[in-house]
């Protein structure tokens, strides 16, 4: 079902903006109005044109947030992920059948871990167990970085290699992005999950919608860019990770070495045709530095603004690849 203006625009409604759930606002054309609520251990956001009523518009993302984490969570024993993970020998030959929806994006992830080389690759969770990171329920003892091992055979997915898991939190939240939005298709708002970000439409007040990415050294906005019908996500180590003995260690794993990222490369913001991409892509990307990333990128169409420290580690500098900036910066 997709949302449209007719339903979710109640003109002759008065209210105020509340913390955590805002309520309705009088209509105004040049205002802006926004709801949010939690998922996937964050928070979405919705930014719409004041007088919205956004209880319809809540409602649909709170069912396909729930919708996918029942599906993909490797958090939850009971989702289609952990069934597949809770296999302790190598699957039946005929593999273990998925929905459309699981199958689809573990797909799209074996096509970026080919085009990446690896970099991205949904098999890594037990080597981020090993330094703290993901799912109790994937053992750190598990074989991983084995993306080839996996097949899909119309809606089953099989692997040779016993004990096996997967793991689509690299990927999955920019595929409920995706689907959040052709829901709410036909209005104009700014959504952003987790710090991925998508648009449709025009701000109210007639221009393009503006999306921030974040400077992970002040904690403050870097750049503002134009929404230009692509959608945006930012990786980096800076949030999600700890010190420990002079090191910090992120939750971003480099396959290649079993360990968290290390490098000057802070952070990545990747703009690409769809939520999915650009979310399984800045992971590839902020293992993959600019240079090796650039090919893969262009395969996807998709271009990178990556933060990177220089070798006194104090100073920040920005490296475009492939026209990041190019009519959307401002």
């Amino acid at each position: 079902m997709n949302i449209t203006r007719r339903k979710l625009l109640k003109l002759s409604t008065i209210g105020v903006i509340a913390a955590g759930w805002p309520a309705i606002v009088r209509a105004n054309t040049n205002e802006t109005i926004a709801f949010s609520g939690p998922a996937f251990g964050s928070a979405w956001r919705l930014v719409v044109a004041g007088g919205t009523d956004g209880a319809l518009a809540q409602s649909i993302i709170k069912n396909i947030v729930s919708r996918i984490d029942f599906l993909m969570s490797p958090f939850r024993d009971d989702s289609e992920i952990s069934r597949f993970n809770s296999l302790d020998a190598a699957p039946a030959p005929d593999g273990v059948k998925l929905s459309k929806e699981t199958i689809s994006v573990v797909h799209t992830a074996l096509e970026l871990s080919r085009h990446s080389d690896g970099a991205f690759d949904p098999t890594v969770a037990p080597m981020g167990r090993r330094f703290g990171f993901g799912a109790n329920n994937i053992s750190p003892t598990r074989p991983a970085g084995h993306y080839a091992d996996l097949n899909i055979n119309g809606h089953e997915i099989k692997t040779t290699r016993p004990e096996l898991s997967l793991d689509l939190c690299g990927i999955a939240k920019g595929y409920a992005l995706d689907a959040i939005a052709n829901e709410l298709a036909g209005l104009d708002f700014l959504l952003e999950l987790g710090g991925e970000i998508a648009a449709r439409g025009r701000h109210p007040s007639g221009r393009e919608w503006l999306m921030g990415i974040d400077n992970p050294q002040a904690g403050n906005i870097r750049r503002i860019i134009k929404w230009d019908g692509r959608a945006l996500a930012t990786s980096g180590n800076g949030v999600e990770g700890y010190n420990f003995a002079g090191h910090r260690y992120g939750h971003v794993i480099n396959p290649k070495t079993a360990t968290p990222v290390a490098g000057n490369v802070v952070q990545v913001s990747v703009l690409a045709p769809n939520a999915m991409l650009a979310d399984g892509l800045a992971t590839a990307a902020l293992v993959m530095g600019p240079d090796r990333a650039t090919e893969m990128l262009k395969q996807f169409d998709a271009s990178a603004l990556f933060l990177v420290r220089d070798d006194g580690g104090t100073t920040l500098h920005e490296v475009e690849v492939l026209d990041f900036s190019k009519g959307s910066g401002i």
